[in-house]
This record gives structure tokens, sequence and C-alpha cells, in this order.
């Protein structure tokens, strides 16, 4: 029997294995880092089934009846957030409590960071990009708050005067004078305050 340059006859393992496909094919490497926080978010909950041999009149079967419980790592997450929130200072909490629309009480605010879902923007992105342009295109910078629109303007102005970088709970009815108001206040922030924005980004984080 004549063998081929593909056959042998004593198995020879290549050295390839599943964690390689990584560097042959990025794409999967890619698409398994974006959907990494959707398994998370996933494991927060286990499905249980308990089956019900009884049957219709119809003879339809037996029925499944679904049911869901947390699990001990959505506990524990829970549990530890509890404790970084008590441990946070009020300014910071205040900060938190703003993005995401709720109380600045340890139990409310916990509850609200972990059931908030992921947006693509906040206010502390839109802060970021003015002080972009305030420090690369400082001639535009009115320009680029302004453009932000009404509603993140004002998403931005609730933290700027929890802060006390302004003098007013509510921006300027002007879009203009409003964009123009918070690029002045974000230009004002000292390191203080920029440290406990960061501080606030990090109290959201769920886990």
């Amino acid at each position: 029997m004549t063998t081929t340059p593909y056959e042998t006859d004593r198995y020879q393992p290549s050295g390839y294995s599943d964690s390689d496909e990584s560097y042959l094919n990025p794409g999967a490497a890619i698409d398994a880092e974006l959907s990494g926080e959707q398994e998370a978010d996933e494991l927060d909950t286990i499905d249980t089934v308990d089956e019900d041999d009884s049957t219709d009149e119809g003879g339809a079967g037996s029925k499944a009846k679904a049911s869901t419980k947390p699990s001990r790592g959505l506990f524990r997450r829970v549990a530890a957030k509890t404790i970084e929130v008590q441990g946070a200072s009020d300014t910071v909490r205040a900060l938190a409590a703003a993005q995401v629309g709720g109380s600045e009480d340890v139990v409310e605010l916990v509850a609200s960071i972990m059931s908030a879902g992921r947006s693509s923007t906040s206010p502390l992105t839109d802060i970021e990009t003015i002080q972009a342009a305030i420090r690369d295109e400082p001639w535009s910078v009115g320009i680029t708050a302004t453009a932000l629109g009404r509603a993140r303007l004002k998403s931005i102005w609730t933290l700027l005067h929890t802060l006390g970088a302004v003098g007013t709970p509510a921006p300027p009815a002007s879009d203009a004078k409003a964009g123009l108001a918070v690029a002045k206040a974000v230009n004002g922030l000292s390191e203080d305050n920029q440290l406990e924005l960061v501080a606030s980004a990090e109290l959201l984080k769920r886990s």
C-alpha cells in the first residue's frame, strides 16, 4: 500500500490549539473581546427549569416552567459595590447619582448603579471632549460644546453644578450661551474636581 505525504502510520500532533486562533484570525479575537461584557452580564443569573409531568386534556405533553435566580457572583458584586459606595466621599456619590439619575443614599445608589445600562456617551466623556478642544483647538471650544446639543449640555451642567463650578442649577436658555458657559466652567475645573470626576466614573462601574 502506497502512502501519500499527507498520510502517516503514526499521529503527530501539530501543536495548534484553539487558543492559537486569535493569531491566525484577528477578527475572531476582536469578536471575542467585544462579546466579553455581554457574557459577563449573562452569568449574573442562573436559569433553572422545573418540569411538570402532567398533561392537559389534549395530550400536549409535559410543561416546562422556567425561573431565574441571582447567582452567587452577583451577590458578591453587589456587596463589593456597597462597600465601595459607602467609602466614597459625599461629592463623588453626588456626581455618581447625578449620572444615573438616582438618589445619593447608599442603598439606592448601589441599586441604580447595578441596574443601569451601558451608555455609548456620558457627561464625563463629553467633558473630556471639551477639554481636548480647549487643549488642541481653543478657538473652536464654544462650537464644540454647543454641538453636543441641549440634553447633553444639561447633563454636563448638572455635574458642574455639583462641583460648584457653576452657580445655577440650570444652564442658560440659549444653546450657544450654554455651550460657552459650559466650556468656560470646564476650563476652570481644579485638579481636585478632575479627581472627583474620575472617582465617580470608577464608582459607576458595575464590577
